[in-house]
């Protein structure tokens, strides 16, 4: 029967023999993964940038999150309607204590359930405690098929 002691001892040279194979198995993955498409039918192309309709973005209705796509930040990417022809794609990853902003408006406003922040559609901060605004992603508008080509992985 192997004693306490005995027993942390191998734990410890396993958890250490971990560490170092981690990064050689890592090293084995393929580096030219093929890109899935996200719930929409899009896909992120290899210059980085998904293209999402903004035809069913109205003032009623002013943002939605692209389905399964993260931006830089490993968060989710919600484009908003600010004005015609004047749309932003931001982080979803809130700025005071990075947790996952709604998925749904409140009140024209983006809302953070966490602590209760809440930003405008532009990105700007409506309610504390955030002070600083959510990032935005770069986003080109492309009036005459009225989509937004936004920048989601740096290549």
């Amino acid at each position: 029967m192997p004693t306490r002691r005995s027993f942390l001892k191998g734990l410890t040279g396993s958890v250490l023999a971990g560490y170092v194979a981690l990064p050689i198995l890592e090293a084995c993955t393929p580096t030219s993964v093929p890109l899935q498409p996200d719930a929409n039918g899009s896909l992120v192309g290899p210059d980085g940038k998904v293209t999402v309709s903004v035809s069913d973005l109205t003032a009623a209705n002013p943002a939605k999150v692209i389905s399964g796509v993260n931006g830089p930040d490993s968060f989710g990417v919600m484009v908003t309607r600010v004005a015609d022809g004047d749309y932003r794609a931001l982080t979803m990853k809130c700025t005071h204590e990075a947790c996952r902003v709604d998925d749904k408006l409140v009140r024209n406003e983006i809302h953070c359930s966490c602590h209760g922040s809440t930003f405008g559609l532009d990105g700007t901060v409506h309610t504390p405690p955030a002070t600083a605004p959510l990032p935005q992603w770069p986003l080109e508008y492309d009036a005459a098929a009225n989509v937004v080509h936004v920048k989601v992985r740096n290549i």
